[in-house]
């Protein structure tokens, strides 16, 4: 989450000479010799291998930040909790001024932020003296976890943030080596002077509640998280405990029970004894491997141009969730540099997170006509094909293109894997989902996806242990639902057929029910006054004197429905007219009746004619009756499958 800074603590300081690439070498010369030449770029960029560092605070402030970071990275490769080797390239945006990360600030006390983006991730931070370096670091250890592991606790995610801030290396008599869990002094003040939250609260809190908006309250958790993890490293293989605490709590325990299974101690009794421990300043530090550690000698550093720089920060706020500040900025840049693709392909970004689809066609079709080729305008033109409901063929394309050009692209990853999966390409689908949880394996929506791609491939075992993981990883109760669907639906679904065993015959019901029939339309009533649910789908909007066509379908067994469909977007099932309609493509068994409905009864023997002068005299009549209402049209057959498109 957020880092709060807390007062001076960093003792450690250490700044390294930049020693550029040698073919970058006039323009870091420029940027080096700043008392020599005036007219060097204000911004820089520093590279070192997929992680970059774009600054405005000067080399020196740049290079510390960026070796801090290097230098956290190889100790935690060496610790277990690393990034994956797919993981996504790392943008670093430091602002000298801290009135310009304002834009980014979540609370008042808030420097820094790590940012998951699509296709890489962010680092925002204000240069705010020694402690930009803690939280640098800080920050980067929500990257980490991002990545390696599932959720946990919020005070524990906060806790091992703070804990790792302070990592520095060791004594020279210690090479190889770093010092994690040095004392932070403010945490010590704060702790020692307020009162404690208690420990049931403190368990609770939630990365979206107003503990996080209010300063006072999230200093103190904060704080007090760091005070519980520092307790918990005392013990002897700390990771291998919060490693098994993380899978106590998957199988389903309380976090309380977890822990008091894991550490031995029950949760109350162990934010007593850290508060005890802080109360007599009995914080020992820890040694860890350190791990290969690049030298500053192998940053290449360049000038940033005014146009990248601007085009940085827009970048920044569009994937901090700033759409109308980052389209304001894009709109500017596109101003100044009308020719340029990147502020057009900004545009088409923003318009896409506004639902503005034919701004966002008209600004994506343009910046790929000025020669954008990059990976993030490949996926948002999929996204704006697959949302307008275009041809399915041209956002596989796309998110085939976005894949080559960036293989960490996740959501990339995962929409090619849906729609191959969708396609009924089971394996290539496994493949493809597969890639995208290594990238990120918080993502509820990937593992359940990965899941059902498992069972349509036969691998039952496997999609149960990816269903669990969806439901550990939903961040909301509409993906812990859906997880829960397709745990259903692993653990419900008849075993294949042994191929060992070829003189048992499976029974036709047993197999998981198919369609051999399909409509597409919306969704426009769910009439649920029977024992039977039925789904109106309307094929055909009424159009002037013409009625809208309906398809309806029936189920009997709504948990056995499958669902479907690659959007974020909440999907539940409420009784009543669907307000909006969402278009579905729904699989149906054809001519099947509901066992509570009455089988369509012999077409009735034509009557005896009446004599003429009979009809002649009763037409009158049947003329002034009122019109019938049209009739209800049949029921077509048994809902199997539901794709939310």
């Amino acid at each position: 989450m957020n880092w709060a800074p807390h007062g001076p603590i960093e003792t450690f300081y250490q700044t390294h000479s930049i020693v550029p690439h040698p073919r970058k070498l006039l323009t870091a010369l420029a940027v080096l010799s700043l008392g020599l030449l005036q007219a060097a770029p204000r911004w820089l960029k520093l590279e070192s291998g997929r992680w970059e560092l774009l600054t405005d605070a000067g080399p020196k402030t740049g290079s510390a930040v960026l070796s801090r970071l290097l230098e956290i990275d190889a100790a935690f490769r060496a610790t277990g909790w690393q990034r994956p080797d797919a993981a996504p390239a790392v943008r670093i945006v430091l602002f000298r001024r801290a009135q310009d990360f304002d834009a980014f600030r979540t609370a008042t006390n808030n420097n820094g932020l790590f940012q998951p983006a699509a296709g890489r991730d962010l680092i925002v931070l204000a240069d705010i003296g020694e402690d930009t370096l803690r939280a640098a670091r800080h920050e980067y250890v929500h990257l980490a976890l991002h990545h390696s592991t599932g959720p946990l606790p919020q005070w524990l995610e906060e806790g091992l943030a703070e804990y790792f801030s302070t990592l520095a290396p060791g004594t020279q008599s210690a090479a190889g080596k770093a010092i994690a869990g040095r004392p932070v002094q403010a945490h010590l003040e704060l702790l020692n002077r307020e009162s404690w939250m208690e420990p049931s609260l403190f368990a609770s809190v939630g990365n979206r509640d107003p503990v996080y908006t209010d300063s006072r309250a999230s200093t103190l958790f904060y704080a007090q998280s760091w005070a519980l993890t520092h307790f918990l490293f005392r013990a002897p293989s700390p990771r291998d405990r919060i490693t098994a605490f993380q899978q106590a709590i998957r199988a389903g325990k309380s976090q309380q029970a977890a822990f008091a299974e894991t550490f031995n101690l029950g949760f109350p009794e162990a934010i007593a004894a850290a508060r005890a421990a802080v109360a007599a300043r009995q914080l020992p530090e820890r040694e860890v491997a350190l791990g290969l550690l690049p030298q500053p000698s192998a940053y290449i550093v360049t000038g940033l141009s005014d146009l990248d720089a601007r085009l940085a920060r827009a970048d920044a706020l569009l994937d901090c969730g700033k759409t109308a500040e980052a389209e304001s900025a894009y709109s500017e840049i596109a101003k100044k540099w009308p020719t340029h693709p990147a502020p057009v392909a900004g545009l088409g970004y923003a318009a896409l997170r506004r639902s503005s689809y034919d701004a966002a066609r008209a600004n994506l079709e343009r910046a790929m006509a000025l020669g954008d080729t990059r990976a993030s305008t490949q996926f948002e033109y999929a996204m704006l094909v697959r949302d307008t409901r275009g041809p399915e063929a041209l956002v596989m394309e796309s998110l085939e293109r976005t894949v080559q050009s960036n293989p960490s692209f996740a959501e990339a990853w995962f929409f090619l894997g849906a729609g191959q999966l969708r396609q009924g390409r089971a394996q290539e689908a496994v493949a493809a989902l597969q890639r995208a949880v290594e990238i990120l394996p918080r993502q509820s929506m990937f593992w359940e996806a990965l899941a059902r791609a498992q069972l349509a491939a036969g691998n039952r075992e496997a999609a149960r242990a990816s269903a669990l993981r969806a439901v550990e990883a939903a961040a909301t109760p509409q993906q812990s639902e859906m997880a829960r669907g397709a745990l259903r639906e692993v653990e419900t679904a008849p075993a294949a057929r042994a191929a060992a065993k070829p003189p048992v015959t499976t029974p036709g019901t047993w197999a998981t029910p198919q369609g051999d029939s399909s409509v597409t339309g919306n969704l426009v009533l769910l009439d649920c006054g029977a024992a039977s649910v039925m789904f109106h789908v309307e094929t055909r909007p009424a159009a002037g004197k013409t009625p809208a066509q309906r398809t309806i379908l029936f189920t009997e067994k709504l948990n056995q429905v499958m669902l479907r469909g690659t959007s974020s977007a909440r999907r539940e099932f409420i009784c009543g007219p669907q307000k909006p309609a969402p278009p579905v493509e729904a699989g149906y068994v054809a001519g099947r009746l509901p066992t509570s409905a009455p089988a369509p009864s012999a077409a009735k023997p034509p009557a005896a004619k009446a004599p003429a002068k009979a009809a002649t005299k009763a037409a009158p009549k049947a003329a002034a009756r009122p019109k019938p209402a049209p009739p209800s049209p049949p029921i077509a057959g048994e809902l199997v499958t539901l794709e939310f498109k």
